[in-house]
């Protein structure tokens, strides 16, 4: 069989199992090797290798996840490398949704940590390294602030410059994709720790009405605009600000201020919620 031949049966395979619901298709797909045979094509090597990370990631096993991601770092390309990691990174914050409690879930983040900071000295040199830069931030913070690590993730915004996402990238829909889709993540290290500054930077960042952010006093009239203005711009946020609700319980355990606070968004409270945000500083 050819390599293509190889690939195109291993991810039918896998759509089979998926499509069916089936895990005993979707374990034989994991229990076939012949993706090894397509280590000397990286394209098809490294899209078989992550919907292999993603069966396991179906199973709870996200260590063996996280494995099928290792066996591709040296095949990405130099300019692709901090995003593989980065999807590895998150590969184990599956454990989210899995909620098998806190011991479990500081288990897998802890495995995240090491891949991010590799993602840091990956990332490439181009017109927007300091948006990826944030982007990899945000999911870090995220991942320190669930682990405990309040300083260490306060510390992880050090060097970022928080520059306004200059409009022709923020209209054009495929730029910076990345940062908007992992932005919530660092909005909630600033929700939970209540730190104003942190906030206002961040919104600064995604922001599209400077008389707003010059002129609005109401910390979260502010906020609530900005967001507002922002699900209206870009579908890959409200995409991940959603996605935060469904892992709400297991986020009461790390980050209790974020997690009341998406309850409240919920509950469209805006009372509440304007009380929530007085305690900012």
């Amino acid at each position: 069989m050819t390599s293509e031949n190889i690939y195109k049966s291993l991810v039918e395979l896998y759509n089979k199992g998926i499509t069916e619901k089936d895990p005993k298709i979707i374990r034989e797909f994991l229990n076939d090797n012949t993706h090894m045979a397509l280590k000397e094509e990286p394209r098809f090597f490294l899209d078989i290798l992550q919907h292999r990370a993603a069966a396991f990631a179906l199973f709870g096993e996200l260590t063996e996840a996280g494995q099928e991601y290792a066996k591709g770092y040296s095949s990405c390309s130099t300019s692709g490398k901090w995003v593989y990691g980065l999807n590895w990174a998150l590969q184990y914050m599956a454990e989210f949704s899995i909620n098998r409690g806190k011991a479990k879930l500081n288990e897998s983040l802890s495995q995240a940590l090491p891949v991010l900071e590799q993602s840091e000295k990956d990332l490439v040199f181009d017109q927007y390294r300091e948006f990826y830069q944030l982007a990899l931030c945000n999911v870090k913070a995220f991942v320190l602030m669930s682990l405990g690590e309040k300083d260490k993730a306060l510390e992880t915004y050090k060097d970022c410059l928080f520059t306004p996402v200059p409009i022709p990238a923020y209209n054009d829909k495929e730029s910076l994709q990345l940062l908007f889709a992992h932005y919530t993540k660092g909005l909630a290290v600033a929700i939970e720790y209540k730190d104003a500054e942190l906030l206002n930077s961040l919104l600064k960042v995604i922001s599209l009405d400077d008389a707003l952010l010059q002129n609005e006093k109401n910390l979260f009239k502010l906020f609530y605009e900005t967001l507002v203005s922002t699900f209206d711009m870009r579908a890959e946020f409200i995409t991940e600000f959603n996605a935060m609700f469904k892992i709400k319980e297991g986020l009461k355990t790390v980050a209790p201020g974020f997690a009341r606070f998406l309850s409240l968004i919920g509950e469209q409270d805006f009372d509440k919620l304007d009380v929530f945000f007085k305690d900012f500083k």
